[in-house]
């Protein structure tokens, strides 16, 4: 029997939880070999060393790269990326794997694009074809890394149907869902009140759960965007779990905020929670609140409240859970309000992800051991003709 050879590219907790489910099951199979390349923030300290999650879930690691600068820059974001290119490529060289594997837009996505390019590894794209109107760099870097990528797993329609208008040939993209979904089907129940006492916040009775991150030209505003959520939070009197920021530039000012509430009983501030915890934690909480995409792409299956705070994320598919708010305080509080209204939770009972249906990843092995992939590498197809 071939086993056939997959090298997975991970640098943050984010991406990670995208593809672990896939991680898993690859693991688990006779016909494959799954290892990683961990780097960036999984390394860091700062950002709760979340590769023990990896370790957890047993995934073998072939090489962990320390490249995240730890700066409130943009350039530490480009000299990240260039570290981890510079550094890893004698490890692909070596392992030659039969495909690489990326979700997403961050680092180490333009990073596995770029090798399995040059190299003429075949490479699959998870999450591609997915678009925002905010401008956010990742935004353009998911783009030019479909254009680099060999295969296309899109999550959704929509998706599918931007990458064919990029140029990209049919017979290269397949709608699968997001995997990412899986886990919260998987995923064994625990009671709110349990998590409030594992979390210890025993006295807490109801809570949100915040995630906000920095946005590329709002790094000098940051801190404030962010302390405006905890104002109108407290405002509404919300006992509100929050989490620390990712990597991007204009963190440390979200961690200063941090640090002036970090004694305010309204809030418990955390860096990582363990997968079963977490899941747990959304699925007890009143609502989502902030601007990450866990939002829009998992707040539906849960059948949840989303409030998206501001430009981040803006124009991207998205269920009618989701609701788009400017910032500011009173923007924020209305919103707060709106997704409390029996109404909007009346909403909620017929919400529907447009992402799938939280079984994706069997689809997923199951394409995967049917492809060729060798047959995908050369990409011949002129978009003039298409």
């Amino acid at each position: 029997m071939h086993v056939r050879k997959i090298l997975g590219f991970t640098g943050i907790r984010s991406d990670y939880e995208l593809m672990s489910s896939i991680y898993m099951k690859l693991n688990e199979a006779n016909d494959f070999e799954i290892k990683l390349i961990v780097s960036g923030a999984h390394l860091s300290e700062t950002y709760g060393y979340t590769i023990n999650d990896i370790i957890k879930d047993k995934i073998p690691v072939i090489a962990k790269i320390e490249n995240l600068i730890d700066s409130n820059s943009r350039a530490s974001r480009i000299k990240s990326l260039a570290i981890l290119l510079q550094d890893c490529i004698h490890t692909v060289v070596e392992y030659n794997p039969d495909v690489i594997v990326y979700a997403g837009d961050r680092e180490e996505v333009a990073v596995g694009g770029l090798i399995g390019t040059y190299l003429r590894i075949p490479t699959i794209h998870f999450f591609g074809g997915d678009h925002a109107v905010d401008g956010h760099i990742d935004n353009s870097v998911r783009h030019a890394v479909s254009k680099l990528s060999s295969l296309h797993f899109v999550s959704n329609e929509e998706s599918k149907q931007r990458l064919l208008k990029m140029g990209e040939d049919e017979k290269r993209i397949f709608n699968l869902g997001s995997p990412s979904l899986d886990k919260f089907n998987s995923t064994k129940k625990i009671s709110k009140r349990k998590i409030l006492n594992i979390l210890d916040k025993p006295n807490w009775n109801n809570y949100a759960v915040m995630m906000f991150y920095p946005f590329p030209g709002e790094e000098d505003k940051v801190g404030k965007y962010f302390e405006e959520i905890l104002m109108a939070l407290e405002k509404k009197s919300i006992n509100t779990f929050v989490s620390y920021p990712n990597t991007d530039s204009g963190n440390k000012k979200i961690i200063q905020i941090i640090e002036k509430y970090c004694d305010n009983d309204n809030f418990k501030f955390y860096k990582n929670k363990s997968r079963d915890i977490f899941i747990n934690l959304l699925r007890n909480s009143l609502f989502m609140i902030g601007n990450s995409s866990a939002g829009l792409y998992e707040s539906a299956i849960l059948k949840l409240g989303a409030i998206n705070v501001g430009n981040r994320e803006r124009g991207r598919l998205c269920a009618e859970n989701v609701i788009f708010s400017d910032q500011g305080v009173d923007n924020i509080v209305k919103a707060i309000e709106l997704v409390s209204t029996e109404q909007f939770k009346a909403l909620l009972t017929n919400v529907k992800s447009p992402y799938g249906d939280g079984n994706s990843v069997d689809k997923i092995i199951s394409l995967m051991r049917s492809l060729d992939f060798k047959a995908y590498i050369a990409k011949t197809e002129d978009p003039l003709l298409n």
